[in-house]
């Protein structure tokens, strides 16, 4: 496809369920209207066993009405909370820091990553009559085993923090992710200087990557936080779709 920029940046919107209510689409009427015509939706089967999609008939249907021909949906996670703990001190760390006890994927095994992406993948099919063709493990936190259950899911791509995985075509995009964090005050207001300063280090790259959660929509620093950096971001690069911007990738 042609695009007006030859760089890409991906805009995903995480924690897609009816748990979060009239906040998923805030947030899409949000980005829309900063310009983001192909959003990336990140969809939550079972949002902390707490908002399961196919019980809610009615926000599937709002959903699919909003959705717009170049928007993609991914899935992501089943339930995005975790089992239990992390076995090892390592990623008990990691997971304290980057979600709270949010690491669903971080301890699985393969026969267990695969069966609860396939099971995801049906819940989404039956609710939205869609199968998606992308996987993002909740807060990022998987394993060496994620990337081969999602691939053996049939699946084409996934992603962490640093890269982009075209599983399709075995390979990796070099892309750090970009988020805001709304756990606390310190953690807002960090994450707000933070953004601030890495987005314009991050415009450099061909992708650029920035993600959206439904709570960021709680707090107005965060909210005008997404406005600039989609808003610096747009002037050099295009929004694409996951799909979208692999095939353009892998034409050059």
């Amino acid at each position: 496809m042609t695009i007006p920029h030859p760089r890409i940046a991906l805009v995903t919107l995480h924690d897609v369920t009816p748990a979060h209510g009239d906040r998923i689409f805030m947030a899409i009427d949000h980005l829309r209207g900063l310009g983001v015509q192909a959003l990336n939706l990140l969809v939550v089967p079972d949002f902390h066993h707490q908002g399961h999609l196919a019980q809610d008939a009615a926000f599937c249907r709002r959903l699919l009405k909003v959705l717009g021909p170049r928007d993609e949906i991914a899935l992501h996670g089943f339930w995005h909370v975790a089992d239990q703990a992390p076995r090892s001190a390592g990623k008990k760390a990691v997971a304290s820091v980057m979600t709270a006890g949010e690491g669903e994927f971080q301890d699985l095994s393969y026969d267990q990553a695969r069966t609860r992406i396939e099971d995801g993948l049906a819940v989404l099919q039956d609710a939205l009559g869609m199968r998606p063709r992308g996987f993002v493990a909740p807060a990022w936190l998987d394993n060496a085993e994620t990337p081969r259950a999602v691939r053996d899911a049939g699946l084409d791509w996934c992603e962490d923090h640093l890269r982009v995985h075209d599983l399709a075509r075995n390979r990796a995009i070099f892309s750090p992710v970009l988020s805001l964090a709304s756990r606390s005050f310190g953690r807002r207001w960090g994450s707000v200087a933070f953004a601030e300063v890495a987005s314009r280090t991050l415009t450099a790259g061909r992708v650029v990557r920035l993600a959206a959660h439904p709570n960021d929509y709680l707090h107005r620093p965060l909210v005008d936080t997404l406005g600039r950096v989609v808003e610096r971001w747009l002037t050099t690069h295009t929004a694409l779709s996951y799909r979208e911007a692999l095939a353009c990738t892998s034409e050059s």
